[in-house]
């Protein structure tokens, strides 16, 4: 033990000379670990991450890591025997401050990719049980840890690595002009400058990146409280949850001490600096209002995109490198909308940490194992291989990831950029989860695209009825469940499933038909895996939903709530792989589009008027439309014929209308005001009074759907 604290005193002296932060790794047995490590708790404040932490320390599970986001701890103790979950490991160790030590208690190391880790439980579908999992991502850990030149490695077999490990080079802070407080460092202050610069010029938003520890959120906290200085009335700031949020509110209120402070809120008389979810913050828009959005880039874009058009004041906050969910796509997926709807947009990224020195070789290694880093392969590299030889599609072989870097790299890379939510955690899933497949499009050699797919069903017997009253929901087999429990289709308990949980193309290949190419040829294959179907389920929009239904994916549900992120409904669409897969999409897309027209007037009154279309555009659900009808219609668009009296079979007309127009008409239609009119008035059922919010009155309306009643009648009989 006194062997272990001579150790940890000189990794801790190195550390501190440089201000950077040192891994400790102690491997052996449990009670072994336990035993070397009692010696640091009552010599150094600790925090521990575990649930086996000695009496006196504070400690935390992997659960509770995320309340360590926004704190400096001294040193930290991670113990992998209560299993080492990626997300928290990230959250903790960035918490740590420069002259700090992280010591990480695991199995001895040869024999660590063997244990049973309790996060396992994680990674597995019932009925699989935890030694079913994957052993490859702690394989690939191993590796790394044995191979970091920084890392000292103490294990119970009396083999001790890294005594002669190498001390980083210290990087001293090139920032020459002094820091105005509250700021820590040259970036934080330049970026609450430029926000303060910015919004004084009226429409001018403003981009902060950042990796984690270098303070963009109490920027935006520094930024908040002295735009209430301003007079500045009302401040808003969201983020995909609270906690997200929570530092800026911390360093908000400790600049505004005699504001009244509560969870999310800082008000004194008429100011107020407020906390709103993404969607709330849309609908509160309104003229001299401030929105600043934290960890925008775990934010979708389409939400983004109506934040931006509805706030002339607004700065977007995201961490690059994040442990909750990654902002390298941010830039992606964002940045053509800010250049086309806000030119004057600026950007900032602060590059500076505040709680370590640059060249931190904690930072460094944290990012190689949890492929924080990953990348896509280069686009421009990618293209002119397209432009040069035919892709290839094939089936993963995941085994080969733990040695193949390169490849596990532009994988993870691809899917950091394709979704907003991707976390170190996925990495684990994607290595080990037993229920997993993974086809890649390559292009001379290099990945262009992939699809995750999770296999589901069949239920076990004993469990379909508590499932479909609600009683039971065991882990995973999201589409039978769903199925079974919310639309009462018990047959699809006995189904095989193949849930596409992640398709993505690399955005320099986009709108080439690959990802219709990767479905194809997943459709023929998954046959011979004996699913009946494919299916997938993801927060609806007319684009997804269109790229589905081309594919041959049938909408077979929608969700009555709204997601608080996305801010859009839950689609479920299927496939038919098999004879039985077949009789039971026909049955399900029947009950659905039956349901539909109800629920469009009852749950589904807010949905948006190009969803609505997509859903039921060639549905197949054609009601004939009589010589008495056109009568009616002709009546109503060339007399004075009241709407009521002509509902009906202006809905019927809408019914076949959408069946035969075809993309392009569509969209011209959905331009048009008085199209999305009646699809809110007839479909949808709002009432006059509802829709005269919008400032026209009933006669004008009806001169409206009148007009373009006209247009869709001529466009069914021609």
């Amino acid at each position: 033990m006194q062997e272990l604290l001579a150790l940890f005193n000189r990794l801790c002296s190195e550390a501190c000379s440089s201000n950077h932060r040192r891994m400790l790794v102690v491997s052996g047995s449990r009670d072994w670990c336990y035993q070397q490590v009692s010696i640091l708790t009552t010599a150094h404040n600790l925090t521990w991450i575990g649930a086996h932490a000695p009496s006196g320390v504070f400690s935390l599970n992997n659960q509770q890591c995320h309340k360590l986001l926004g704190q400096s701890i001294d040193h930290l103790v991670y113990d992998a025997w209560d299993g080492f979950n990626p997300n928290s490991f990230g959250q903790s160790s960035g918490c740590l401050s420069g002259g700090s030590v992280l010591v990480l208690l695991c199995p001895d190391l040869a024999e660590w990719p063997d244990y049973d880790d309790p996060e396992h439980h994680n990674l597995v579908a019932y009925p699989y049980r935890s030694t079913d999992a994957g052993r490859r991502f702690i394989s690939r850990l191993v590796h790394l840890l044995e191979d970091d030149a920084y890392t000292l490695i103490v294990s119970e077999k009396g083999q001790t690595t890294g005594h002669e490990a190498e001390v980083p080079d210290h990087y001293p802070p090139e920032e020459t002009a002094p820091v105005v407080l509250p700021s820590k460092t040259l970036d934080q202050q330049h970026a609450v400058e430029l926000i303060l610069s910015q919004f004084r010029r009226g429409r001018r938003p403003v981009v902060i990146t950042a990796d984690r520890g270098r303070g963009k959120s109490v920027a935006l906290g520094i930024a908040a409280a002295q735009l209430s200085g301003l007079d500045y009335e009302e401040i808003l700031i969201t983020a995909p949850e609270f906690k997200a949020a929570e530092e800026a509110f911390l360093m908000a209120h400790q600049l505004l001490p005699d504001y009244e402070f509560s969870r999310g809120l800082l008000k004194q008389n008429q100011h107020y600096i407020r906390f709103v979810e993404p969607e709330q913050a849309i609908s509160e828009a309104g003229e001299g209002k401030i929105l600043l959005v934290d960890e925008a880039a775990a934010i979708p874009v389409p939400v983004l995109s109506k934040l931006l058009k509805s706030y002339t004041r607004i700065a977007f906050a995201s961490t690059i490198h994040g442990y909750e969910g990654t902002g390298q796509g941010f830039a992606v997926r964002f940045q053509a909308e800010l250049e086309r709807e806000a030119p004057n947009c600026k950007a900032i990224h602060l590059q500076q940490p505040i709680r370590w020195s640059a060249g931190d070789p904690l930072e460094a290694l944290v990012f190689n194992l949890l492929l924080l880093n990953a990348e896509a392969i280069d686009p421009e590299k990618l293209v002119q291989a397209y432009s040069e030889t035919s892709t290839v599609i094939e089936k993963l072989d995941r085994d080969l990831l733990t040695e193949d870097y390169e490849t596990l790299g532009q994988l993870f890379g691809l899917l950091v950029l394709a979704h907003y939510r991707t976390t170190p955690g996925d990495l684990r899933i994607l290595l080990d989860s037993p229920n997993l497949h993974i086809w890649l499009l390559r292009c001379s050699g290099m990945v262009a695209g992939t699809v995750l797919i999770a296999e589901e069903g069949p239920l076990q017997t004993d469990l379909v009825e508590a499932i479909w009253s609600g009683q039971r929901r065991p882990r995973g087999h999201l589409l039978p469940q769903t199925l079974v429990n919310q639309d009462g289709f018990r047959d699809a308990s006995e189904m095989r499933f193949g849930r596409i949980m992640r398709i993505a193309i690399h955005p320099a290949l986009q709108r080439k038909g690959l990802g219709s190419e990767l479905l194809n040829s997943l459709h023929t294959q998954a046959k011979s895996l004996g699913w009946d179907c494919l299916g997938s389920s993801f927060s609806a929009s007319s684009d997804l939903l269109n790229f589905w239904q081309h594919n041959g994916f049938e909408t077979v549900r929608i969700g009555s709530g709204r997601d608080h992120v996305s801010g859009n409904h839950a689609a479920l669409v299927l496939a038919t792989l098999s004879e039985s897969g077949g009789v039971a999409q026909e049955h399900l897309r029947s009950r659905f589009l039956e349901q539909l027209n109800y629920r469009l007037s009852d749950d589904l009154t807010d949905l948006e008027p190009d969803v609505v279309c997509a859903l039921l555009q060639h549905a197949g659900h054609l009601p004939e439309i009589s010589s008495h009808d056109l009568s009616d219609l002709r009546a109503f668009t060339e007399h004075n014929r009241n709407y009521e009296s002509c509902a009906y079979v202006i809905h019927k007309l809408l019914f076949c209308f959408l069946d035969r127009v075809d993309a392009a008409e569509l969209q011209v239609f959905l331009s048009n005001q008085d199209f999305v009119l009646l699809l809110k008035r007839n479909l949808q059922q709002l009432s006059w009074d509802e829709l005269e919010q919008n400032g026209q009155g009933r006669k004008q309306m009806m001169k409206q759907l009148r007009s373009v009643v006209s247009l869709m009648l001529e466009q069914v009989r021609g």
